[in-house]
């Protein structure tokens, strides 16, 4: 299986098919549709790979069932489509996750709207389990009754309870693992990535595109990296990039809307995924997801007015999000010292303020624009791939993806660690070193919180610290600097 190296000075004399700029899931989906089709990509990213939007978020594939009710088909089918693709191709990393929805008899959420709404997600999702293994398939969804709805969650709100609905969708709880084994898969299918590279500027030859100029941010070079395709992936810079190589098209990102996630120090509250509605908030559900036996519920929403690259939701909008999580289950008390980790992400919004339903694919020069530039703005982590393929579809018109396969080793199972994983005394810290000798680990918290999820639990991080050091050559003061890196992200924390 192919590396991730990191050569900017040998990487600029490669000629290339075309230019990704962004180390999301939405850049790494494009790497890997680019070498299904037999294009050779570079993917640049100007911080670490997946440390932003894909980063952050509540570690669920979906399915469709939430656009039934908006009998928004087309996504349906999309999403339904990507799980499949998800759970077939990546099952050591996606896997059926049971979700429990209680029900009180209020508005949709009744018993016999959700037994219809069950019954015609599972008929037009007839084909969710075609080409899925055996241990992956997801079962039909059923309204349960009130019994089964409180043994499979104790602290449920008792009063009005009329039983529950429970359906099967996924969940990836190695996120880190997982987009970094499809960036790895993209390589070994002939994409080149390199992390902390920014491309500054196009390169133009009589208005047409033919590469970018990019600077190395850890030793302020600048190389010239050629192909007649660059394509914009920024995720939440996607906009300002755009302005900055062509003008400003406002599609791609009318407005900003926080998402966020919050990683209680509460065990879960069931073994379902739940989907909780707070009373007197009908149009409001909170998803309280079980990643490892620990309670990480989202999403809550911020809409962003400025322009700040890093933004954060503020003391009211994290006490509000637990004021609901309280409203919705009474028994459990939540405070602000319960949580360990806040995940916040950008995502695109309506001129509404109201998270966008569609991925935009903008080819610029469609637009008095340079020709051989395309822009893409993308919602949802499940259809990144399907937003990937219409793209290169638009680009390359007459190829054709190839099937193939993962290499082996992506479902492997390696480089997993749960959140209550503990490093016994014999533990070898060099079982960590082909990660961080094949993954361009540049910081140490690219390795705790981009290649692993030993940053997850912060008690454990202060622990390992000192025990990772054979894994790196650095000088003493360097190596004091990475730790420092590591605290301030620590400290940043709630």
């Amino acid at each position: 299986m192919a590396s991730i190296g990191r050569n900017a000075g040998a990487t600029a004399r490669t000629a290339f098919d075309l230019i990704i700029l962004g180390g999301g899931v939405y850049g790494v989906m494009l790497a890997l549709e680019a070498g299904r089709r037999g294009k050779r990509s570079l993917l640049l990213e100007k911080e670490d790979f997946g440390g932003a939007t894909s980063q952050n978020h509540l570690r669920t594939v979906h399915g469709g069932l939430r656009y039934l009710q908006a009998l928004d088909l087309p996504r349906f089918f999309e999403s339904v489509a990507e799980r499949r693709w998800f759970m077939s191709n990546l099952p050591a990393l996606v896997h059926p996750l049971s979700c429990l929805m209680p029900l009180y008899g209020r508005g949709l959420k009744r018993p016999s709207v959700m037994r219809a709404a069950l019954l015609l997600n599972d008929l037009l999702s007839r084909n969710r389990n075609r080409g899925v293994g055996a241990g992956q398939r997801l079962p039909g969804g059923k309204v349960v009754d009130r019994r089964y709805t409180r043994l499979a969650f104790p602290q449920v709100e008792r009063r009005g309870l009329r039983g529950g609905a429970l359906w099967h969708d996924a969940a990836m709880p190695e996120h880190q693992r997982l987009l970094m084994e499809l960036l790895r898969w993209a390589c070994d299918l002939g994409a080149m990535a390199l992390n902390y590279i920014e491309g500054e500027s196009l390169l133009l030859n009589h208005d047409r595109v033919g590469g970018v100029l990019a600077v190395d941010r850890l030793d302020g070079n600048r190389h010239e990296f050629r192909a007649p395709v660059v394509i914009n992936a920024a995720g939440p810079w996607c906009r300002g990039l755009a302005q900055r190589f062509d003008q400003d098209h406002p599609r791609l990102l009318r407005r900003r809307l926080l998402l966020f996630n919050i990683l209680f120090r509460r065990r879960a509250l069931s073994q379902s995924a739940l989907a909780l509605v707070p009373p007197g908030r009908p149009g409001r559900t909170y998803f309280v997801h079980n990643w490892y036996g620990r309670m990480l519920a989202g999403s809550g929403e911020v809409l962003l007015a400025g322009d700040d690259d890093n933004p954060a939701p503020g003391g009211e909008d994290i006490a509000a999000f637990i004021a609901d999580m309280n409203d919705a289950v009474p028994e459990l008390t939540l405070r602000e010292g319960d949580i360990e980790r806040i995940y916040s992400g950008i995502l695109p919004a309506t001129a509404a303020g109201k998270l966008a339903a569609r991925e935009v694919i903008l080819a610029h020069g469609e637009h008095l624009g340079p020709a051989g530039l395309f822009s893409v703005s993308g919602v949802k982590y499940t259809t990144s791939r399907r937003v990937a393929a219409k793209t290169m579809k638009r680009i390359f018109p007459a190829s054709r993806p190839q099937p193939c396969a993962p290499p082996a080793a992506a479902n492997s199972g390696r480089w997993f660690f749960t959140y209550d994983w503990q490093a016994p005394p014999a533990w070898d810290v060099n079982s960590l070193r082909p990660l961080v000798e094949e993954e361009a680990v540049v910081h140490l918290d690219d390795l705790l919180f981009r290649r692993t999820g030993l940053g997850e639990n912060t008690r454990r991080t202060l622990e390992l610290l000192p025990r990772l050091r054979p894994l790196f050559s650095w000088s003493e003061p360097r190596w004091q600097q990475e730790c420092a890196r590591v605290h301030a992200l620590l400290r940043s924390r709630p």
